[in-house]
């Protein structure tokens, strides 16, 4: 993950950074004047711009290849988990102060500030320590409100680092949007009313405490919140702890449904490397996604209002059959009198008030019965993907929406990728049990969920997870098929070898999550058991020779 260490020239270490891009380095001025012919065609192909309607973001230079390192960037500053789940809230286990390992909030405590640390050695900034220590030591869990942490550390770049101060107080806001909604007054709740009543407001009653900080108000307060709630980017450590990170450069890159570019983290240092996704041509903008890319139109707009306060315009978003991927589609009931097989499609895509139209009959249902039916079914989906479930309860969920859902609803995607890893797995399901309706069954399903992934996300970027389970799975599949017919062996081991192939190569874009090196090692585990198959299945071919 990291940029070269050596010198192109000659090999060795070097120290020399480009100042430019910073992703090469040399050891003297000669060696980097002899590789500028070259290296100038990838150092910083992008550049910033402005319109309008966008606001600031990156544009590509010239053409980049898919992989290829855009730029490096240090973050402005990180800090705890800023949108906290209600569990979060009320946890006993908390990032810790000093370097967010995870630790108990009665275990060791700071010796001056008393907020939770990982061991009585590890430290914080003095700064910050200095304010948390103006409050009455925390006497309850709810007196730690580690997301409110956040907008702390950005204040105190006022007096810490003046350059990322400057930069951070020009990112956007969103602040007239945010007026009067429901993020401005948990902020103010949460954050800005705990901040000022239980530090700030000391500032002001002790004169020694005044150069602290030079500016705290409320208001100041809400332009941070803003400011983190528009622009943060998650930060995965291995530990399984989310911190929220911000970051100048990488904030500029604009939302898409279908993302160009994807980035990764390094766990020591949280500086962000992003590369190209895929293939991006001269002019292009460089864009990543800010919401989920399997949910359908609608949820993805009302959460990116809801979180970003924006609406999104793009390709995908303007499509009422999002790339005929159906994701959000409904099929048609027909009336009292006629059943159809149609499909229901939103009229106008960006409306939520939108009626929907099925594409066979005239038959048009309003936005409401739409909105109604799709929220009592996320309750059912969710209720019974929490709850650990069989293959057959899985396959009756899926039997009854199928009456009301297109079959690549997102809900429908949902419960089938949950069902194929079942199939195979469950006890009592093991793939030499399925019969071979069931181990069909599991091909078919893999394949189309294979369909809606190439098109929401044809070259992997966000659904790398998705995919690579699917294509792991459809080699459990043919190596079982290759098992059962052995005529056919060598070629469906070779298919099965070439898709966990393709898995791997899908997986290094998620290799700094947890997630990813988890499914990584199974992966590997899987190509070395392959290994053994088609070494066995060779010698067995010779031996029947």
């Amino acid at each position: 993950m990291q940029p070269s260490l050596e010198c192109p020239i000659c090999g060795v270490a070097a120290h020399l950074t480009c100042t430019r891009c910073k992703l090469v380095r040399y050891c003297n001025g000669e060696h980097q004047k002899q590789h500028w012919a070259k290296h100038k065609r990838c150092c910083k192909p992008f550049r910033e711009e402005q319109n309008p309607e966008l606001g600031r973001y990156l544009a590509a230079t010239h053409d980049i290849q898919a992989k290829q390192i855009i730029f490096v960037e240090d973050p402005l500053v990180v800090g705890p988990k800023w949108f906290l789940t209600e569990h979060e809230k009320s946890a006993t286990i908390v990032p810790c102060v000093g370097c967010y390992l995870p630790c108990r909030v009665d275990r060791h405590q700071c010796r001056n500030c008393r907020w939770p640390v990982c061991s009585a050695v590890c430290q914080h900034e003095d700064l910050e320590c200095s304010i948390l220590r103006l409050g009455n030591a925390p006497s309850a869990k709810s007196d730690y409100r580690h997301d409110a942490l956040l907008v702390l550390k950005c204040l105190l770049l006022q007096r810490s680092q003046a350059e990322r101060w400057k930069a951070l107080l020009e990112m956007q806001t969103h602040e007239e949007e945010r007026r009067g909604t429901e993020l401005q007054q948990e902020a103010e709740q949460r954050i800005v009313g705990y901040l000022q009543q239980r530090f700030l407001r000391h500032l002001k009653a002790n004169k020694k405490h005044e150069s602290l900080l030079n500016e705290y108000e409320s208001e100041l307060l809400h332009r941070l919140c803003g400011i983190i709630e528009t622009n943060y980017m998650a930060i995965e450590l291995a530990t399984g702890v989310e911190l929220s990170g911000l970051f100048r450069q990488a904030c500029m890159m604009e939302h898409a449904c279908q993302p160009n570019c994807y980035f990764q983290f390094d766990p020591a240092t949280h500086r962000i490397m992003v590369r190209a996704g895929c293939d991006i041509k001269k002019g292009d903008h460089l864009k990543i996604t800010y919401t989920n890319i399997l949910w359908g139109t609608q949820l993805r707009q009302h959460h990116l209002r809801m979180t970003k306060h924006f609406s999104c315009r793009c390709p995908r978003c303007e499509d009422p059959t999002e790339y005929g991927s159906y994701v959000s589609a409904m099929r048609c009931l027909g009336d009292v009198s006629k059943t159809c097989a149609g499909v229901q499609l939103p009229l106008e895509p960006l409306s939520d008030q939108t009626q929907w139209k099925c594409d066979t009959c005239p038959m048009l249902v309003d936005a409401g019965y739409v909105t109604e039916v799709q929220t009592h079914m996320t309750e059912e989906v969710e209720r019974l993907l929490a709850s650990n479930p069989t293959a057959s309860q899985v396959e009756l969920l899926l039997a009854r929406l199928s009456q009301l859902l297109h079959p690549n609803h997102f809900h429908m995607f949902n419960l089938k990728h949950t069902l194929i890893q079942l199939y195979g797995h469950e006890p009592g399901l093991e793939l030499a049990t399925l019969s071979d309706l069931q181990l069909g069954r599991k091909q078919r399903l893999c394949e189309e969920l294979q369909n809606v992934c190439r098109r929401l996300d044809p070259h992997s970027i966000k659904l790398a997870i998705y995919v690579s389970v699917i294509l792991m799975e459809i080699a459990h599949t043919m190596e079982e098929q290759a098992r059962r017919l052995p005529a056919e062996a060598t070629t469906k081991l070779e298919l099965a070898r070439s898709h966990l192939l393709e898995a791997q190569e899908v997986l290094e874009k998620v290799q700094d999550s947890v997630a990813g090196k988890k499914l990584n090692d199974k992966l590997q585990q899987d190509l070395f058991d392959l290994d053994k198959l088609m070494l066995a299945n060779s010698h067995h071919m010779q031996t029947v020779v």
